[in-house]
């Protein structure tokens, strides 16, 4: 859970008037979410059926509508693929690039039937416009998307869509979207995409974080698949900048890194089933001697374990070498615990890092592939320093980040004197990862 500087980013403040107060930048961007969220209900109840408001409701009730696209080579970059809301208004609901090196796509769309289009910059003047549709589904079949059609409750597989882009049609609603080539490579975390202030957007308003961001994973320079590959997972308010130290301390000659950059304020379920789902897509593009480690901070170790949860449901995928986690709050938050038994309306993940959660319960009851090397980093703070108690980092009580189901689990734990951001900088923390990812990713290593 990555901490504000105005207050040593600490999340998790106190219990007061019996609500549980998050103290964002400025101190008041919770008590904003409840407003926001009040008007919200008010505006559904006058427009019952909208699907944009129904999104930036309750995205949390949202599904992930995810597909591929065989590019021709003559399409003029990447395309965008939108869905329009099929009855009513036929408004935009979601859209996002589609990278041509890969041809994947996704959209987190709320239940309702849609139709998808996608759009290539067929005038090259930097633009995805009205006149520029290269594919979509039949007018008379549009796409359902809701729980029946969500195999693991999560993503939406999308029918098949040809793309012509010799043959362009229309559509009638205003269409112009700006072209980002390559949106989804960086050249480092120091990127304008992570700056904090995109934390604190993910976790109050995570339609409009994704709107942003367009893709939920990020790579540092070009892929390159004869490496290991390095899947890092922030925190909850958190963006990949935190792992700035981290990224510079790991050998780029033997890692290439991709940061999973997500809306924290999400359910952790959806948070880890769309993990694991890019870790696949990344897996499919080089099936044989590909190596994958995951490494997360804090709430992203839940969000982490979900998704190994998934990736292992029939055994530990060969590819799948290293799940190492910081300052994890397994045994969740007693606080937020708190909060949701008086009632108090919470960011979703905050319901689910609630100690004793239905999500944590569900959590363990898939137990960790035992080939899989499990590391377990975690931190007690800095002498001096005032955390929860028992003693913890500064935000993380030791019990939760020890909580003996992990414990069982773990290949190694090791302990820090660090705060829970301030490990991630931590030289003897670094320098035992670097260890074990070499142990785990060189050849014949497990």
């Amino acid at each position: 859970m990555r901490m504000l500087p105005s207050v040593h980013r600490r999340l998790l403040c106190a219990a007061v008037a019996g609500g549980l107060l998050f103290l964002a930048a400025g101190g008041c961007s919770y008590l904003q979410w409840r407003r926001t969220k009040a008007e919200q209900r008010s505006e559904l109840e006058k427009s019952p059926g909208d699907l944009v408001l129904e999104k930036e409701y309750a995205p949390q009730d949202c599904f992930g509508l995810a597909g591929r696209i065989a590019a021709p080579a003559a399409a003029p970059g990447p395309l965008l693929v939108a869905a329009f809301a099929h009855e009513g208004s036929r408004e935009l609901v979601g859209s996002r690039e589609v990278v041509d090196v890969t041809g994947y796509w996704g959209l987190l769309l709320p239940r309702g039937a849609y139709d998808v289009v996608f759009f290539a910059d067929l005038n090259r003047n930097g633009f995805y416009e009205s006149d520029e549709v290269v594919g979509r589904t039949p007018p008379g079949a549009p796409v359902t998307v809701g729980p029946e059609q969500a195999p693991d409750g999560m993503l939406v597989p999308a029918p098949a869509v040809p793309i012509d882009i010799s043959r362009p049609g229309r559509v009638e609603a205003s269409v112009r979207v700006h072209v980002v080539p390559l949106p989804f490579v960086v050249e480092s975390v120091d990127d304008p995409l992570f700056d904090p202030e995109m934390g604190e957007m993910g976790v109050y308003e995570p339609v409009r974080f994704l709107a942003r961001t367009q893709s939920w994973f990020f790579s540092l320079g070009v892929p390159d698949f004869s490496k290991v590959q390095l899947v890092l997972v922030h925190g909850i308010d958190g963006t990949p900048r935190d792992f700035k130290t981290l990224v510079a301390s790991i050998d780029r000659s033997r890692y290439h890194v991709w940061l999973f950059y997500y809306p924290s304020g999400l359910r952790l379920d959806q948070l880890g089933v769309v993990l694991a789902g890019g870790v696949q897509r990344v897996a499919a593009e080089r099936p044989k001697g590909l190596q994958v480690a995951i490494v997360a901070h804090s709430m992203g170790g839940l969000v982490g374990r979900r998704a190994v949860n998934e990736l292992c449901s029939k055994g530990r995928p060969p590819y799948l070498k290293l799940y190492a986690s910081f300052d994890t709050p397994y045994g969740g938050v007693e606080a937020a615990a708190g909060a949701v038994k008086r009632g108090t309306e919470l960011v979703p993940s905050w319901v689910d890092v609630a100690a004793g959660s239905p999500f944590l319960t569900r959590l363990y009851a898939t137990p960790i592939p035992k080939d899989l090397p499990f590391h377990l980093f975690f931190g007690w703070g800095e002498p001096g320093d005032h955390g929860p108690a028992p003693a913890g980092d500064g935000t993380i009580a030791l019990p939760s980040q020890l909580d003996p189901r992990v414990q069982v689990a773990a290949t190694r734990m090791m302990g820090y004197g660090s705060t829970h951001v301030g490990v991630l900088s931590n030289p003897e923390a670094l320098a035992e990862l670097g260890r074990v990812l070499e142990t785990t990713t060189a050849k014949g290593g497990s």
